[in-house]
């Protein structure tokens, strides 16, 4: 009966809202690290035609071995992240690609042979990229080969039978990050007071999320599933109608112009400079952060409209667990944003009982040749994202969004018991996989063995 239904895979996912989460990946014979991005559509790594020179030395090692023979069909792709812009040059080569639970199959991979702020020093450990969108965002190479016109993804999907659905989960930020814990709990409770003696550092995960492609365990669903409408394939793109401060729309210009986008390869939750003035705003105005008397009101306003960090004694600020973040997207269906993930906390060495606070996650563009509104891991981190691209059309494809569940246990491809946009299903179709069909048939047996038995008796 398992070998019937359809293909699934897990991959662990690591890494941190600084430098994007990636999978541990092989291509070819070397195991590498992919960021995870909604944002791109192709899958390229470094290689060692790049290694001697100054831009990619950092990377961390092993590069992937190219043979100068391979290196002809030459490919190049760019992207623009607020006010970030990087590159690549390489070629397009065919590998084999495997990943952690022994699957493997021949797909393309662009291989990187120059590097334009593509690769930064600070994130050395990312190796690669693994774009998620959809193929007509491909960057094609010089000679525009049918071989190399399917993403990895659809590769996957093509050679496995793999359900055209895939989920990306981020631990929550409290739960792998137990310095930022501490502090957010304190001034939550207004005990800034209270004498902090020692502070674990050990993270109580092994992991900061899960991937799981075709569909997504149930397991991992901490909440009711709020989906979301797809309007275009080549972005994820959703719909915004407001963001809420409190239950209250706060107002905002041409905010879904050109588009908005879901992008796990972007940090921040990007918007206009004027809408994120507007945001701040609000959270100012809400009393998000509350400092007492000693702080003066110029500080608390250079705080959130000049984005200053602050050190002041812990005792002088307390964070309020009344104020609520959200996103009302298309039909009012809201998601939350939690505080946590717009709040940077850390005590303040060189005195006992400081604190260093500023926010974060939220960063603007003016750029017009990019989405207005990028959703990124501000958004996403502490939840389930479901990303269901539905059958050949737009209709039916969708973003579920659900608290994260189960973030800190390990998981397989097993464990993915929703299947979404299985192939020559209706589109409407969602199917449960259920894997314990075997043993339930093995009990139905004895209970039927049992019964003919009591009558012999």
């Amino acid at each position: 009966m398992q070998n019937n239904q359809p293909w699934t895979s897990h991959l662990d996912l690591f890494g941190s809202p600084e430098c994007d989460y990636h999978a541990k990946v092989t291509i070819g014979t070397t195991l590498m690290n992919l960021v995870l991005d909604t944002g791109s559509s192709n899958t390229a790594v470094i290689s060692d035609l790049c290694q001697y020179k100054q831009n990619c030395s950092f990377v961390q090692k092993p590069y992937l071995h190219v043979p100068v023979l391979n290196a002809v069909d030459s490919v190049n792709a760019s992207y623009g992240n607020a006010k970030l812009r990087s590159a690549w040059k390489g070629f397009s080569t065919e590998q084999l690609v495997s990943f952690q639970e022994g699957e493997a199959m021949f797909a393309r991979v662009d291989v990187i042979s120059e590097n334009q702020s593509f690769f930064i020093p600070r994130c050395a450990h990312n190796q690669g990229i693994w774009g998620l969108a959809h193929a007509s965002l491909q960057t094609q190479p010089e000679h525009d080969s049918l071989t190399f016109k399917s993403t990895l993804f659809d590769t996957i999907r093509k050679q496995k039978g793999l359900p055209n659905a895939f989920t990306y989960q981020i631990c929550p930020k409290s739960l792998v990050d137990s310095q930022f814990a501490l502090e957010f709990n304190l001034l939550t409770q207004n005990l800034g007071l209270r004498n902090i003696t020692q502070v674990s550092k050990q993270n109580q995960c092994m992991r900061q999320g899960h991937f799981w492609l075709g569909g997504y365990p149930s397991q991992s669903v901490g909440s009711e599933i709020v989906w979301v409408r797809l309007v275009h394939q080549r972005y994820y793109q959703v719909t915004i109608e407001s963001f809420l401060v409190n239950n209250q729309m706060v107002e905002m210009e041409q905010i879904n112009l050109p588009r908005t986008i879901v992008d796990t390869g972007t940090r921040d939750i990007v918007l206009s400079q004027q809408n994120l003035q507007k945001l701040l705003n609000a959270l100012w105005q809400a009393k998000l952060v509350q400092f007492d008397a000693s702080v003066s009101n110029e500080h608390e306003k250079s705080f959130w409209f000049d984005h200053a960090e602050l050190t002041i004694p812990r005792s002088s600020v307390s964070i309020s667990s009344n104020v609520s973040l959200q996103i009302a997207f298309e039909g009012n269906k809201k998601v939350s944003i939690p505080i946590e993930n717009i709040l940077n906390i850390k005590p303040f060495e060189e005195m006992k009982g400081w604190v260093n606070i500023s926010w974060t996650g939220l960063s603007s563009s003016d750029s017009k040749n990019m989405a207005s509104t990028i959703l990124g891991n501000t958004l996403l981190r502490g939840k389930t994202v479901i990303f269901d691209r539905g059958q050949k059309d737009i209709e039916g494809s969708r973003i579920g969004f659900t608290d994260a569940a189960g973030c800190c246990k390990s998981s397989s491809g097993h464990d993915v018991n929703i299947l979404l946009s299985v192939d020559n299903v209706s589109k409407a179709a969602t199917v449960v996989r259920d894997h314990t069909t075997s043993s339930i048939h093995a009990f139905l047996a004895l209970m039927i063995m049992a019964f003919f038995a009591s009558f012999q008796l």
